[in-house]
């Protein structure tokens, strides 16, 4: 009987390491795995957020572009080189 109680504390416990480096011995929040004061209350972000999101400098397809734009100024350089040459 003791087991099953202890067993059931240790579900309902949050298991997040305090700042002293012991497991915490609040109660998680219902339908989460910590407690109110190690996130159990939080979502995190919310998907498609963009409340990050300034410029879109990094984002993939400006990432592409600009390699292709790279490509495409060094082939126009050994274009103009090789004109440069034929006078």
């Amino acid at each position: 009987m003791q087991n099953n109680a202890m067993r059931e504390l240790l579900k309902l416990s949050c298991n997040a390491k305090t700042r002293s480096g012991h497991p915490c011995k609040s109660t998680t929040v219902k339908g989460k795995k910590r407690c109110r004061m190690h996130g159990g209350t939080n979502n995190g972000a919310p998907k498609g957020n963009m409340n990050s999101f300034k410029h879109g400098y990094y984002t993939k397809e400006n990432i592409a572009k600009r390699s292709e734009i790279h490509k495409l100024i060094k082939e126009c350089r050994k274009l103009s080189q090789e004109l440069e040459g034929d006078y």
